[in-house]
């Protein structure tokens, strides 16, 4: 009986012994990870090292650092394309404003063509206007020669 309870007490203390130092160990080791970044990547290395496993937390690392490139580039592209937006609005304002001018020319231009028209038409009415004038004056310059050619040649033939 006093064998059994030395073995049972001997057995009791590895127990607690193993608890305690597993409770400690695990208590360090959490505080060594919670504390030291350093020492958790040299204890993650060495895990993956001897089982060839990769852990959670470097596969979530890589992915992290890959979402922080894919991040750069897309800011760098958008960047890249706001310039560009930049670029092309100041190219449409400055083609507006372009556009505006030549509005601006063209109307001058049609005013001094609607100009031009209405001398030509105030011309042409003129010209119409001294046509008939110059008609009416031949058909009376012929209609005078007529009668003096009529008057004439009685005249001729009584002297």
């Amino acid at each position: 009986m006093k064998l059994i309870k030395l073995v049972w007490h001997i057995i009791w203390n590895i127990k607690t012994i193993v608890i305690t130092l597993f409770l400690v160990l695990s208590v360090a080791l959490n505080l060594a990870l919670f504390l030291g970044g350093s020492l958790y990547f040299k204890i993650n290395n060495g895990f993956e090292a001897l089982t060839g496993i990769q852990t959670i937390g470097s596969k979530n690392k890589s992915i992290i650092e890959k979402l922080d490139e894919d991040v750069a580039t897309e800011r760098r592209e958008k960047i890249r394309f706001k310039n560009e937006l930049d670029k092309s609005s100041k190219q449409c304002t400055s083609q507006s404003s372009l556009e505006r001018q030549l509005q601006g020319q063209l109307a001058g231009i049609s005013a001094q063509l609607e100009a031009e028209r209405r001398a030509k038409r105030s011309l042409t009415r003129r010209i119409d206007s001294q046509i008939n004038q110059l008609m009416s004056e031949r058909s009376k310059n012929q209609e005078l020669k007529s009668q003096l050619m009529l008057c004439s040649p009685t005249k001729q033939n009584d002297g």
